[in-house]
């Protein structure tokens, strides 16, 4: 694995810890929406839309990036391929809105749900292949950070899965899926620092 642009890696790095500082700040103000149990893609409707898009925004280039970063570092075609269709399957996700609970089902919502769900499986599968990678090449403890967090990205997307199928654990579903969102960003922080590593 080759070194990738250290300046390329510290925008991406800052790109991946602004986001969950944005997700808070969507959170803080809207407080009608439970954290434990509403979907976040619930901000994307009414006054928070702006924010929200800016969330999404800030987490979509800061993935094109990481591809980008993957690219220099030399690492396969598979993670390139599979971080890209979560680019791509994110900017959906961000440009389609949701349907809110209890609100009638549309065409939009439910293309709104397959692009989350196809987005959250392709990050999670680029996460889980770079991960033994980027940990060879890392200190010991920057290894054992990146499994932790990619236990819980696989945990969140576990849960997701769950709760959609299994509807008297619908309740938990928000919380599931922000265990994935917040893992996933700051998993991207460790790959960035192996990545623009010296080599």
């Amino acid at each position: 694995m080759s070194a990738a642009s250290p300046a390329l890696a510290a925008v991406t790095a800052l790109l991946y810890a602004v986001n969950p500082l944005l997700l808070a700040a969507i959170q803080a103000r809207n407080p009608q929406h439970d954290p434990v149990r509403d979907p976040v893609s619930d901000y994307g409707v009414g006054t928070a839309r702006p924010l929200f898009q800016a969330y999404g925004t800030a987490g979509t280039l800061a993935a094109a990036l990481l591809a980008l970063l993957f690219w220099q570092a030399g690492l396969s075609s598979f993670l390139l391929l599979t971080l890209t269709g979560a680019v791509a399957t994110r900017v959906g996700v961000v440009l389609v809105p949701t349907d809110l609970e209890g609100a009638p089902r549309t065409r939009t919502g439910r293309l709104h749900m397959l692009l989350a769900v196809a987005s959250f499986t392709l990050y999670y599968m680029a996460i889980d292949s770079a991960t033994p990678l980027l940990a060879a090449q890392a200190t010991s403890e920057l290894a054992g950070a990146l499994h932790a967090l990619r236990t819980a990205v696989t945990a969140g997307l576990a849960g997701l899965v769950a709760c959609l199928v299994l509807p008297p654990l619908r309740w938990a579903f928000g919380f599931a899926e922000r265990v994935f969102l917040i893992a996933v960003p700051v998993w991207g922080l460790g790959a960035c620092v192996v990545l623009a590593a010296p080599r």
